[in-house]
């Protein structure tokens, strides 16, 4: 009777976690927004400002780069567009943190542990482009 034959198999090797590395709420001119609600009639003095200058369409995204097995990576939450460079800061504070909320929803899902992904998003990380 033959000896019984080894198998040998290489075990698995450990990976480590994607490491969260930088985060930045990113606020840029949106440079193809859609106003076309400033052609309502009761919006006439608005879209007179508009075409002034005296206000322009702003995007916001935030953006974290992730240590992903060795590669950096960046990921982004899908951005608000459209938003009114005048508009109240309360209310451009609620945008940066709903991108923040949707980015670290991303962010948990491609497996960064949370105790690196803060509940609410930081004014610093606030860059303007």
């Amino acid at each position: 009777m033959a000896p019984p034959r080894r198998r040998i198999v290489d075990a698995p090797t450990r990976r480590l976690p994607p490491q969260l590395q930088a985060v930045r709420v990113v606020v840029e001119a949106d440079t193809d927004p859609d106003a076309s609600y400033l052609d309502a009639r009761e919006l006439s003095e608005r879209r007179e400002r508009f075409r002034r200058g005296e206000f322009e369409f702003l995007r916001v995204r935030a953006e974290a780069e992730v240590l992903i097995e060795g590669t950096v990576q960046t990921l982004t939450s899908p951005g608000l567009s459209s938003i009114e460079s005048d508009l109240d800061a309360k209310d451009v504070d609620q945008v940066m943190g709903e991108e923040w909320s949707a980015l670290r929803g991303v962010l948990k899902a491609v497996g960064v542990p949370t105790k690196q992904l803060p509940l609410e998003y930081e004014r610093s990380w606030v860059t303007r482009r």
